[in-house]
């Protein structure tokens, strides 16, 4: 079904999610439509394409970088770490918009209220004052703030479901391949939004 089709037939149904998003109201105001709509098509796109190009993002960073994926194979009780590096090295979101509600100064910028404030989370998850070696994909990193998920309330709501997710494809493949190899250029899909792939060829070596 349409997603716009979805709000017709949520307005029909006496309890759910998006019939809650369409009655919720804070202080006198409610979602539009198109508002509630936008959250749905979060919902149903946040976890699927974000989770799926950081697997393949993963599986890419490890054939460039075989030494990291026969250290995780002897170190598997690792497995929280690779995983949280490889979010940080493939970044699947890669930019939010925020719009400044106060007065005030960001790294020797003055910001007033209305502006419109860009975060480059790949730029975020490189910064050299926050991570040693920033540029190497070091799936021992045990101190990894990343932002892939970003932060505060904005933090993704699906985070434990995509982390768990990781975990269980990347044990299955620690426990069946010894090693991937590219049998081709990837092709990366034309987007601001999401670091995505259309195609990865690859070859999997048997453990």
């Amino acid at each position: 079904m349409h997603l716009a089709g979805l709000l017709d037939h949520a307005e029909l149904a006496e309890d759910g999610l998006i019939r809650r998003l369409l009655e919720a109201e804070l202080d006198g105001d409610r979602l539009t439509r198109s508002e509630v709509l936008l959250n749905c098509l979060n919902l149903a796109i946040g976890g699927n394409e974000t989770t799926k190009n950081t697997i393949a993002a993963g599986v890419a960073a490890f054939a460039a970088h075989p030494g990291q994926w026969q250290w995780l194979r002897r170190h598997p009780e690792h497995l929280d770490r690779a995983i949280e590096e490889v979010l940080r090295w493939t970044t699947p979101p890669l930019h939010l918009t925020r719009t400044v509600v106060r007065p005030t100064r960001l790294a020797g910028t003055d910001l007033e209220p209305g502006e419109l404030l860009c975060l480059w989370i790949p730029s975020a998850n490189r910064d050299e004052e926050v991570f040693e070696d920033p540029d190497s994909f070091r799936v021992d990193r045990a101190v990894n703030p990343h932002l892939s998920f970003t932060s505060g309330k904005h933090f993704c709501m699906g985070a434990a479901l995509a982390r768990s997710q990781l975990r269980l494809v990347f044990e299955a493949l620690l426990a069946r391949v010894e090693g991937f190899t590219l049998t081709g250029p990837p092709s990366r899909r034309a987007s601001n939004f999401v670091a995505a792939y259309d195609s990865l060829p690859v070859a999997l070596t048997p453990a």
